[in-house]
């Protein structure tokens, strides 16, 4: 744990980068880059974890370093390929993806990136045979894994797609968009139990994955249990606050419950997002001329002090409005 031994910390960098923990991994690269910054193999894997991480402006940033400094490793015009073609830059990403083939033309990464340039072209067949292959030269690579998990879906190859989804947690299971295009998948199927521990699990990877959250809402209000389905659209809201079904189906929930003034703050919001609907309007001004609420902000602070009481309260049946209306993606 020597604070100035950069060859042991970008060693070690190495291996949380390996483990997909990212953080731990970027911490220690940039502390070895302040001992010494001048080896251009450290800047390779500073970029690789930025890439891994979503900072592709950061990985770009890192892969130029390296390049200045003399690098001839090919897994710099590897992660430079792939990070221009991420940021859009295809021409740019194609000359490094050439120059990459001519080093190791067998790399995971090489057939990955083919991979996405045939499926950009529409070619999906030779877009799989590239997937494959690239995931059989490196068995950890996950974009390989979710581009082949996206194909088979938008084929509606199901039983295809819940296979990979299976070997991609294998190689990493804290992927939360695993979790929920596999919970999709099995209410597809009429699985109830399968699709809510799997939406169960997506959120114990990440508590704010907004999709699993609306569709486990979805189901509960369905079902019936109108508590249930308040804490999931409740929390999905502060994500996403553009569903009008979401609103509406709160309303519904809330009015079940014969706590109409806590209804309020969601016509509120429905008005905003159709302002033209003069059933909404009138609704509202009911309930404002019911309470009698000329303040909004009055009127949200009441809504609230009835809102945490509701637990508290016999629960109703709730009908059914409509089905799920986000589509089904795998990020």
């Amino acid at each position: 744990d020597d604070p100035d031994d950069d060859e042991l910390l970008s060693k070690r960098a190495q291996v949380y980068f390996n483990m997909f923990r990212f953080n731990e991994a970027l911490n220690d690269i940039k502390a070895a880059i302040a001992v010494k910054s001048s080896d251009p193999e450290y800047f390779i894997l500073l970029a690789q974890i930025n890439f891994s991480s979503g900072n592709y402006f950061d990985a770009i940033k890192a892969s130029e370093k390296a390049e200045s400094l003399g690098s001839n490793n090919p897994e710099l015009s590897i992660i430079q390929a792939r990070v221009y073609w991420e940021t859009g830059d295809t021409t740019r990403s194609m000359l490094y993806l050439r120059k990459a083939e001519q080093l190791i033309p067998y790399h995971s990464s090489i057939s990955l990136l083919k991979g996405k340039l045939s499926a950009f072209k529409k070619d999906t067949l030779q877009a799989i045979t590239y997937f494959l292959s690239s995931v059989k030269n490196d068995r950890k690579n996950m974009d390989a894994y979710r581009d082949l998990i996206k194909i088979y879906l938008n084929r509606a190859k199901d039983d295809s797609a819940l296979y990979f989804i299976i070997q991609a947690k294998e190689v990493d299971p804290r992927q939360p968009d695993l979790y929920y295009a596999e919970a999709r998948i099995y209410q597809k199927k009429e699985l109830k139990q399968s699709a809510l521990l799997s939406y169960f699990n997506c959120l114990r990877q990440d508590s704010v994955y907004a999709p699993a959250l609306y569709q486990l809402g979805q189901i509960y209000f369905r079902e019936g249990n109108p508590m249930e389905s308040y804490k999931y659209y409740k929390k999905y809201i502060t994500l996403n606050d553009e569903n009008k079904e979401v609103y509406l189906n709160l309303i519904i929930i809330l009015n079940g419950q014969n706590n109409q003034q806590a209804t309020i703050p969601y016509y509120e919001r429905l008005i905003q997002l159709d302002s033209m609907n003069t059933g909404l309007k009138y609704a509202l001004q009911k309930l404002y001329k019911q309470y009698a609420i000329v303040d909004q902000q009055n009127a949200n602070l009441a809504a609230e002090a009835i809102l945490n009481d509701t637990t508290r309260r016999r629960r109703r049946v709730v009908p059914v409005i409509r089905d799920s209306t986000i589509a089904d993606t795998v990020r």
